[in-house]
């Protein structure tokens, strides 16, 4: 079965190396690593290798706003401008608009939006955040009117948590999600000094046509080999729409411990609003919940959310109704959400349900 899934994955999203594990509450069903974290070198990948989770950082952004919500301190119909005046967008704009993508917010192109593991230490996030919002409060659509995903919805829910905590967006996220999880696996903010992997392009024409369009590749790149274009170490402007990083196992005491009825993240009544559907105004589906993605599989529902961009690509997924998911993390750039969690679970579920 395991050689199955690793033809499966690199028939569909080619990369140097990948980790897919599938799990319950409790326990690993299934862990599966392939390949090599790093090319030049030869070094093979291991269990407490760790990748960029890019964009599955917002499922952690929107745990913490309902953690804030389950203590009061906000309300999800509340518009944003009741917190951060500032952020005075062309028309009223609410936490939960933000969280489901329904805010109207501008999504421009995110690819630039990092830096080397060397600028690290002299970069603002409070001027790159609040610069890159003030500059887009001219909303495209009004709020509620329909679903389209934006980046800065999270940047926005990002100071918001700094604001109502008053803690950094990293500070709040540790203190009260990641120090919280049963793990010993790294996962947080800061570049780890060994075992990450290095991330890769495919060194095509076309893919470096497209990509040097979108990011300054004589900063950000090297070439590997023949077949691969790598990245330097480089962090993720946005932490809360991106900035996680993560091996899978960390990733999978994440999603344990929303699976479990411990509470020990959010309420099982949070979680399951967390997990709710999120209508338009016009009572129209747009099969996203809050932070999360709503899908099914042979009529099982699950939950999920991606994360791609340079270098890396991952998924993360629930099935609550089965108590188990999964997550599967690569070391190649993946630019849109992919599902490839469909095809690797398929097995897992027709053993289960």
């Amino acid at each position: 079965m395991n050689n199955t899934l690793i033809e499966i994955t690199k028939d569909k999203h080619s990369a140097p190396a990948f980790h897919y594990i599938f799990f319950n509450s409790n326990s690993i069903i299934n862990d599966i690593t392939f390949g090599y974290q790093n090319i030049e070198k030869m070094y093979p990948l291991n269990d407490n290798s760790s990748f960029h989770a890019f964009s599955t950082t917002k499922t952690f952004t929107t745990v913490a706003i309902l953690q804030l919500v389950e203590n009061n301190l906000i309300n999800l119909n509340d518009i944003i401008t009741k917190y951060i005046p500032a952020f005075d967008f062309s028309e009223p704009v609410t936490i939960r608009h933000l969280l489901c993508h329904q805010s109207g917010i501008k999504n421009p192109i995110p690819l630039k939006w990092t830096h080397l593991e060397n600028e690290h230490q002299n970069f603002n996030y409070r001027v790159f955040s609040d610069t890159l919002i003030l500059n887009n409060l001219n909303l495209k659509f009004s709020p509620g009117r329909k679903y389209s995903y934006s980046n800065l919805n999270y940047l926005v829910l990002g100071r918001l948590i700094e604001e109502v905590s008053g803690l950094t967006y990293n500070e709040y996220i540790s203190r009260n999600i990641l120090d919280h999880l049963n793990t010993d696996e790294y996962i947080g903010f800061d570049l780890p000094e060994v075992n990450h992997a290095t991330g890769y392009h495919a060194n095509s024409w076309i893919q470096n046509l497209l990509l040097g369009l979108l990011i300054n590749k004589k900063k950000m790149m090297y070439k590997a080999n023949h077949d691969w274009n790598g990245f330097n170490p480089f962090f993720i402007n946005g932490a809360s729409y991106g900035g996680l990083i993560s091996t899978p196992k960390a990733l999978m005491s994440y999603c344990q411990a929303l699976l479990n009825e411990n509470g020990v993240l959010l309420s099982r009544k949070k979680t399951g609003e967390m997990l709710t559907e999120q209508l338009t105004s016009r009572g129209k589906s747009t099969n996203m919940c809050l932070g999360w993605f709503k899908g099914k599989i042979k009529d099982i529902e699950y939950y999920c959310h991606a994360g791609g961009g340079a270098g890396y690509y991952s998924e993360i997924r629930l099935y609550p109704s089965l108590n188990c998911g999964s997550v599967i993390m690569l070391n190649s750039s993946g630019m849109k959400d992919e599902r490839l969690l469909d095809h690797l679970d398929t097995n897992h579920l027709n053993i289960l349900s």
